[in-house]
């Protein structure tokens, strides 16, 4: 499974650069931790939650950008004998107010779908759940070369009722026009 997200991963970043030119297109690479807020719904149960993605973002205009991110982590379960995977897929809409030469600030909000399989290795069940969730967050993109930004991003997570969990990520972007 890991190598079919290599894959993936390189085939969008392969078909973002042709598209790139047109400067409505752009594609980063995003490494995020996650954590619980709470104990009834949970973001996640594994003990040190940090994942790894790619996305791929376009330009409306200059302030609004959807953006797809794909994002995958595994680890230890907090509590008991196990493993947790997690294919975590969101869709944002990223509003930036306003633009200077070095930095960009953002705020967000997206649908995001969790697949979550949790092996329990001292009774050898496995669980899979489909999950849901709603995501609000704020991010700055800062120069570092021309058409280089690094990114970081802070969400909170809502399961509609509360806020279950919170991320934050740090990344690298291609194109300087979006985000």
């Amino acid at each position: 499974m890991k190598n079919k997200l290599f894959y993936s991963c390189l085939i969008i970043l392969f078909l973002s650069e042709l598209l790139l030119a047109q400067n409505k297109l752009s594609v980063g690479l995003v490494t995020s931790r996650f954590d619980n807020i709470g104990s009834d719904n949970k973001l996640t149960e594994v003990k040190t939650p940090f994942g790894y993605g790619v996305i791929l973002g376009y330009s409306l205009n200059k302030e609004i950008t959807i953006a797809l991110t794909e994002e995958y982590f595994k680890d230890d379960l907090e509590k008991k004998l196990g493993e947790e995977t997690d294919y975590r897929s969101h869709i944002s809409v990223y509003l930036s107010p306003f633009k200077t030469n070095l930095i960009k600030p953002y705020f967000s909000a997206g649908l995001v779908y969790t697949y979550r399989k949790i092996n329990y290795s001292d009774s050898g069940i496995e669980e899979s759940k489909n999950i849901f969730n709603g995501r609000f967050g704020v991010g700055l993109d800062y120069n570092l070369l021309q058409n280089i930004y690094l990114n970081v991003d802070a969400g909170l997570y809502n399961d509609g009722l509360t806020t279950v969990g919170w991320s934050s990520s740090i990344g690298i972007r291609v194109n300087p026009n979006i985000f």
